[in-house]
């Protein structure tokens, strides 16, 4: 594949640029296909592959409707790339499904704790799952990622990283369900968290908030101020602010009542 040099790397820039201020809808296809190989293929020129792609496929649409064996025969698509661009089709289409309504509006901190209690009755802790948000803060796509609280390690990063890269989600919040009456983070989520929040600004996105859920409630790291946070413009602080509006102001436990109780979905989707 054709080496990196630093023209690549201000194209990059510049593409990541355009992606923030105006949308995938702003680019040509070959560049759709670029962007979001650069999250696969970190220190390469993928213009070429893009063209390839879309000389086998046809568009966009066939590149992420075709089959891994279909992929894997194009020259310079690895089998990391294939099932990378496998995935963002499939969530792709899974988002796509969705009406207005059925985006789920999770706005603030006291609706993401409803959201997630009513959620974690029908899973079996320990286990993690992201949810990923358009810019208005609604539902897109949830998907438990990991069966165990191991939430950090690189495969499931990876995999958090292509949701929200093919839904288009520009925030983020991962729910840890930890399976005992009291939740709280660990050494192993404040070590990771911020490698997290990294990864999701990278993509263009933002880590909203971090909630861990016991028996007994939920414990909010935006409230502790244990969530990093890369983007200061006055809108990212507006809307941190606006999250964080209603929710309790002294205890950073909130219990769940009976009136919490939602009727719910399965846990992978909406």
């Amino acid at each position: 594949m054709e080496r990196f040099n630093e023209a690549h790397e201000g194209h990059r820039a510049r593409l990541r640029r355009k992606v923030r201020e105006a949308g995938l809808d702003a680019l040509a296809p070959h560049e759709i296909l670029e962007y979001l190989l650069y999250h696969i293929v970190p220190r390469q020129d993928v213009n070429a592959l893009a063209h390839r792609l879309l000389e086998r496929f046809g568009s966009v649409e066939g590149v992420l409707r075709a089959e891994l064996a279909q992929l894997v025969q194009v020259q310079g698509v690895g089998p990391r790339s294939a099932e990378f661009l496998l995935r963002v089709g499939e969530a792709a289409r899974a988002c796509a499904s969705l009406t207005g309504e059925e985006r789920t509006p999770l706005s603030n901190c006291l609706s993401v704790l409803r959201y997630a209690g009513a959620l974690g009755r029908k899973l079996k802790p320990p286990c993690c799952v992201q949810l990923c948000l358009d810019r208005e803060l609604r539902l897109l796509y949830r998907r438990a990622i990991c069966p165990s609280r191991a939430w950090g390690e690189p495969e499931t990063l990876r995999a958090a990283l292509d949701d929200v890269l093919s839904t288009g989600a520009r925030h983020a919040i991962l729910l840890e369900y930890v399976g005992r009456l009291n939740p709280e983070a660990e050494d192993y989520d404040l070590e990771h968290l911020r490698g997290y929040a990294a990864a999701m600004h990278a993509a263009d996105s933002a880590l909203l908030d971090f909630l861990i859920l016991g028996d007994a409630g939920a414990c909010s790291l935006r409230q502790l101020g244990e969530v990093p946070d890369f983007d200061f413009s006055d809108r990212a602080r507006s809307m941190r602010e606006d999250y964080l509006a209603g929710a309790p102001s002294e205890l950073h436990i909130v219990h769940f009542s009976p009136e919490d109780e939602e009727d719910g979905e399965d846990v992978d989707g909406n």
